[in-house]
């Protein structure tokens, strides 16, 4: 079994994408990590910011931080439902050094 290791996660998610929606993708995300007995312990939620580059044709993107403890083994499966969500333009997962 493997440990509980700290993560940090950012996700940009399409501008378009409704405030509502980006809340709610996140919720997805939450939920993954609590189902697998995870801890969210913060989430963060930047807004629109200018992109460094385009992507995807964007300027800008609706940027948020999670942090979370989860087993390792299971942050393939975060990064599947990031993937595979069309609105996700780009995230970032990086386990946090104590």
């Amino acid at each position: 079994m493997s440990a509980m290791c700290d993560y940090e996660l950012v996700a940009i998610v399409s501008p378009e994408t409704s405030d509502e929606s980006v809340a709610g993708k996140l919720e997805d995300v939450s939920q993954v990590i609590t189902g697998r007995q995870g801890v969210v312990d913060e989430t963060q939620r930047w807004g629109k910011k200018r992109l460094a580059y385009p992507i995807k044709k964007y300027i800008e993107g609706n940027y948020s931080l999670m942090r979370f403890k989860l087993d390792s083994e299971h942050i393939r499966e975060i990064r599947e439902k990031l993937e595979s969500d069309v609105d996700v333009l780009r995230y970032l997962v990086i386990k946090r050094s104590k």
